[in-house]
């Protein structure tokens, strides 16, 4: 049987099923929605259940506060960041300038000899001659540790690290002298330096001269870390400025090492004191009570004071390891500020 359809019965039944098929994706888009935020609750449940986050919703505040500390956290480990930079700063001056960065003589051969002879050349003009107490003395064979280079120039790779050992070790000879001009001692010793070694260098195949591996001058983690050996002669009252100098130098130096040595090993027995504080001109005698021959008389021989023949002329023998520390720039290829002291 044929149904004829008139035309509002068929725009009726149009707009029905267009109204069945948007029910349709409603209810579909309707039931994943559902469906999501069912997945998102049981996500916060278990989220809940976790020790760390319980602990935060349970408190007074709960997310809030947790954010605003961690805000205030991150504040804090700035302003540390910000101290640490501080402390370090002169330490990468003092690589920076040891290095020899962006200068010619830091990595020329011939430019980094001339460097050195006129080094050597400023610390024999401050040291003292021979039997000088008032200054340093400098051994006749002492170069900075770099004989090897009297006559001749360093490979071309190795111009670098030598440009970092000339500079420190310059630098510990400087602090050696200045302690020494202004130590206050009670009776002026003689003040000999005699050698001082730096760090070995590597050789054309990577090895130490002895045939050990070499370690390599790059700093490693952003520093690096050199030994100096120096051996010299001594007051007490020099040591102890010399210390508090590489203490409080821009430099960082550590005392890594220390052997003393003391020509005083014991204390000088009674009877040598007796001999050396005596009379030389008349012997002590004692009569009647009186002292009169003990003090001596006009023509009596010059006695040194009590305290020089107890502590005076006291010189100790030291063998000391210095290490070297240096940070590199923060930012790369940073060159010091001109002018700047460290």
């Amino acid at each position: 049987m044929k149904v004829n359809w008139s035309r509002t019965q068929v725009i009726s039944a149009a707009v029905g099923a267009g109204f069945l098929v948007l029910a349709a994706v409603a209810g579909w888009m309707g039931w994943g929605a559902l469906g999501e935020a069912q997945n998102q609750a049981q996500a916060l449940s278990d989220r809940k259940t976790k020790p760390e986050l319980a602990a935060i919703l349970s408190r007074p505040g709960g997310a809030g506060a947790a954010r605003k500390e961690a805000g205030e956290v991150a504040k804090l480990a700035e302003e540390l960041g910000k101290t640490e930079e501080g402390l370090v700063e002169s330490w990468r001056q003092g690589y920076s300038e040891a290095s020899g960065e962006g200068q010619g003589w830091s990595q020329d051969a011939n430019q980094w000899k001339d460097q050195l002879i006129g080094a050597n050349d400023r610390l024999r003009k401050r040291s003292g001659k021979k039997g000088d107490s008032s200054r340093v003395t400098l051994a006749d064979d002492f170069y900075l540790g770099l004989q090897e280079f009297k006559q001749q120039n360093p490979p071309g790779p190795q111009v670098p690290a030598l440009a970092r050992q000339l500079s420190v070790s310059e630098k510990l000879v400087g602090l050696l002298m200045e302690a020494k001009k202004t130590s206050q001692e009670g009776y002026p010793t003689l003040c000999l330096l005699q050698s001082m070694q730096g760090p070995a260098l590597p050789v054309a195949d990577g090895t130490k001269p002895g045939g050990d591996k070499a370690k390599t001058a790059t700093p490693v983690g952003g520093f690096l870390r050199e030994s100096y050996t120096m051996q010299f002669e001594c007051s007490p009252e020099v040591l102890y400025s010399f210390v508090q100098r590489l203490a409080r130098d821009p430099w960082l130096f550590i005392v890594a090492d220390l052997n003393l040595e003391n020509d005083l090993k014991e204390f000088p027995k009674r009877s040598e004191v007796a001999k050396k504080f005596a009379d030389a001109s008349k012997p002590a005698e004692v009569t009647g009570g009186s002292t009169e021959g003990v003090r001596g008389g006009a023509n009596a021989a010059p006695r040194p004071p009590l305290l020089m023949v107890l502590a005076g002329k006291e010189r100790l023998k030291v063998l000391m390891r210095v290490d070297f520390v240096g940070w590199k720039s923060a930012v790369p290829g940073k060159q010091p500020e001109k002018g700047k002291s460290s």
